[in-house]
């Protein structure tokens, strides 16, 4: 699997493989072969199970332990999307959601722990950050879901006492947001070299359940 491919797709313009791209590009084929499988009329194309069945082996007792905050921000993005194609009504693997889940929480501490929060915002990267902080609505938009189904909570305590701790952390998506927000901020060099990531991950922030919504999902 390589992380970067040409416009064209027929090259790798980056031959090595992202920590947690097959992760993504599990769940995101399965998103694609739910909202297929829902449309009214049958659709042409692949169907995807070859290339599930791939990146499910190579997701298999993988270990995605990061305190990277993009990162972290992408674990949670991708259990709320797992938890949506659960309530769809796909075979996942239930446990996949937990070891997503857990895997952040004990990522998060240590990103507290680096110091990179309290420097000055010339020497922070917003893309980044702010990736946390669209992971962080990730958490609350999957605990609303889970206090609409009171049934998962009592039926899944484990994953109830990671989202609670999860939720903890919850305010320190508007904290980065209202870093980024201020206009001083954003006149530094490092804002500035990734403007275009950077706004649009602001942007995202600011307004999530555009992106973290599944659009069949209910």
């Amino acid at each position: 699997m390589y992380w970067k491919m040409s416009i064209d797709l027929t090259r790798p313009l980056v031959s090595s493989m992202g920590q947690h791209d097959p992760l993504a590009g599990y769940i995101t084929t399965l998103q694609l072969r739910a909202t297929a499988d829902r449309l009214p009329a049958p659709v042409g194309g692949p169907h995807l199970k070859e290339e599930i069945n791939q990146l499910a082996a190579m997701v298999k007792g993988k270990d995605w332990a990061t305190a990277d905050p993009l990162g972290l921000g992408g674990l949670l993005v991708d259990a709320y999307r797992i938890e949506q194609l659960l309530q769809q009504g796909s075979a996942l693997d239930e446990r996949l959601l937990e070891t997503v889940l857990t895997t952040a929480l004990e990522g998060i501490p240590q990103y507290m722990r680096s110091g990179d929060r309290q420097r000055r915002a010339e020497h922070r990267l917003g893309f980044r950050e702010l990736g946390l902080t669209i992971g962080l609505h990730a958490v609350r938009c999957l605990w609303q879901t889970w206090e609409r189904n009171p049934e998962r909570l009592s039926t899944r305590s484990s994953i109830r006492v990671i989202l609670q701790a999860l939720m903890q952390y919850a305010p320190l998506a508007d904290e980065i947001e209202l870093f980024w927000r201020n206009p001083e901020h954003q006149r530094t060099g490092t804002w500035l070299e990734h403007r275009d990531i950077n706004e649009v991950m602001l942007a995202t922030s600011l307004q999530p359940k555009g992106f973290l919504v599944l659009s069949s999902y209910h």
